[in-house]
């Protein structure tokens, strides 16, 4: 009998080859290997899928934060940068436009950038602009840190910058108590161009020129700054010179500064937040041979007074305030102003301007801050602004004046006529019909005045009318001699209807 028979076991057992003695044991056992492996491998890539189903929600979280972040911050402004403006400019000897040149350069020595409220707003927009959306944004708080100790952002600027409507409305229901600038590229100044736009009205110099400036046989008002110092600059002249001297610069030897020029279009250009809370009662008439800008006063209903400015380069005006303290806004349609602004937010600048605001820019606690308007900015000022301006590119801008508060009209008026000097303008003519007409209505309930205007405007009319008489002045004009006659007669208008009283008695009953 042979043992290891294939008929006695059933199989015959493999003999082992000798690659396969050098391989361990545990390999060698490939079929339960085979097993275990397949499953560390499915362990492994069921960690490896929730890791990066984790990274997939992780990174779609960043964006959604990031994405919200952008919407708060809002959507960057296509804007120019702000270019460099060098007071540099020739001025003939002996000349007002030499005179200018000097207080233009102590102004600037006087002047500072202004601190505005969007500064953190604009550094965020780029910080979040700058950085994929995957990443985490830790990285902003170095230099957030950094610009907040070196004093960048203020709780107290001194321009509000707003970008749209809502923004606008907000800020002048909080009272407008310091400038407000709107950026060119900003939703609300891309708003005011395209508005203009459909109704066909003026957005270029072309424009100006041919729909306003068009008639060479009417005349406007100029300041001539080519005439000799310490005399009238103040001119009248034919709109043809105006328009020679556009198209062929180099016949200037001095820069002509256009005053004011009536908007005959009737359509209102600023921001429709300003127009619906203005309280002028705009009465206009205008002679037929002017292009002068309207003035208030009889037959008109309310409107806002509205007016173009086209200015040579390198003209100036120096420091004052607009008239009865209206407030304003000016929309830059092309070319570039300087502005430069006292903020009047020191009682020591209140007082030294009021005392002593026609002396020259220097001694202000607060200084001068400069604002540099390019194309399609918009600055809006409260009534009562000091402020100068310079321009270095020949520019138009349109703008208008309105009024929120009555109060500050008559506290205006008041210092208008005390000191006249602080203002480039004469009252408006109509100014007494529209107090008169503005105290009828809110006597009778035809016009709504919350408690704190209505306690202004009392205090404010009852120290106007203790001022009883104010001499005319040596260099009065004739306009101011029958402003001062017309002053005297509202007075005795104020005794007659007890305009006082029937105040004082209204704010008694809303205690």
């Amino acid at each position: 009998m042979v043992c290891g028979s294939s008929h006695g076991s059933g199989h015959e057992s493999r003999p082992v080859t000798p690659i396969e003695t050098q391989i361990p044991p545990q390999i060698r056992s490939s079929k339960k290997r085979g097993k275990d492996h397949s499953q560390d491998t499915e362990d492994n890539g069921g960690r490896k899928e929730k890791m990066r189903l984790r990274e997939v929600e992780r990174r779609k979280l960043y964006k959604f934060q990031n994405n919200a972040i952008k919407v708060t911050l809002g959507d960057p402004i296509d804007r120019p940068g702000t270019p460099v403006c060098n007071v540099d400019f020739s001025a003939s000897p002996d000349t007002e436009q030499a005179e200018l040149l000097k207080y233009l350069k102590t102004l600037e020595s006087c002047s500072r950038a202004p601190m505005e409220d969007n500064a953190l707003r604009l550094q965020l927009r780029e910080l979040w602009g700058g950085q994929s959306s995957n990443v985490p944004k830790f990285s902003i708080i170095g230099p957030l840190s950094q610009a907040i100790a070196d004093g960048t952002y203020s709780k107290d600027p001194d321009i509000r910058v707003v970008e749209n409507s809502v923004d606008l409305r907000k800020s002048l229901e909080g009272g407008l108590d310091r400038p407000i600038f709107i950026p060119a590229g900003s939703q609300l100044s891309n708003e005011m161009v395209h508005r203009c736009e459909l109704n066909d009205d003026v957005v270029s110099v072309q424009d100006f020129f041919s729909r306003v400036l068009h008639d060479d046989s009417q005349k406007m008002y100029v300041q001539d700054t080519g005439v000799k110092s310490n005399t009238d600059m103040t001119r009248e002249v034919f709109v043809e010179e105006v328009r020679n001297r556009y198209y062929n610069p180099e016949t200037r030897s001095s820069p002509w500064n256009g005053l004011e020029i009536g908007d005959r279009a009737g359509i209102f250009k600023g921001p429709s937040e300003i127009k619906k809370r203005d309280l002028l009662s705009q009465l206009r008439f205008l002679p037929s041979n002017s292009v002068g800008r309207p003035t208030m006063g009889k037959g008109m209903h309310k409107r806002l007074d509205s007016w173009y400015l086209w200015t040579e380069k390198d003209s100036v005006s120096r420091q004052h305030t607009d008239v009865i303290c209206l407030e304003t806004y000016v929309w830059i349609m092309a070319g570039m102003k300087v502005w430069y602004i006292q903020p009047q937010r020191k009682e020591s600048d209140r007082l030294r301007w009021k005392e002593q605001g026609a002396e020259g820019p220097k001694g202000y606690e607060d200084g001068w801050i400069k604002k540099i308007l390019q194309r399609n900015d918009i600055l809006i000022m409260p009534g009562g602004t000091p402020h100068a301006v310079w321009s270095p590119e020949d520019t138009l801008a349109v703008g208008g004046h309105f009024c929120l508060r009555m109060s500050g009209i008559l506290r205006g008026l008041l210092r208008d006529e005390e000191r006249p000097e602080l203002t480039n303008d004469e009252a408006p003519e109509g100014i007494f019909e529209i107090l008169s007409d503005y105290l009828t209505r809110v006597l009778d309930n035809h016009l709504e005045v919350d408690d704190v205007e209505l306690n202004t405007l009392w205090l404010e009319l009852r120290k106007y009318t203790e001022r009883k008489s104010i001499p005319a002045g040596p260099q009065s004009t004739e306009k101011r001699k029958a402003h001062l006659k017309r002053r005297k007669d509202f007075l005795a208008q104020v005794k007659s209807e007890n305009w006082l009283d029937l105040l004082h008695k209204r704010l008694s009953l809303s205690e």
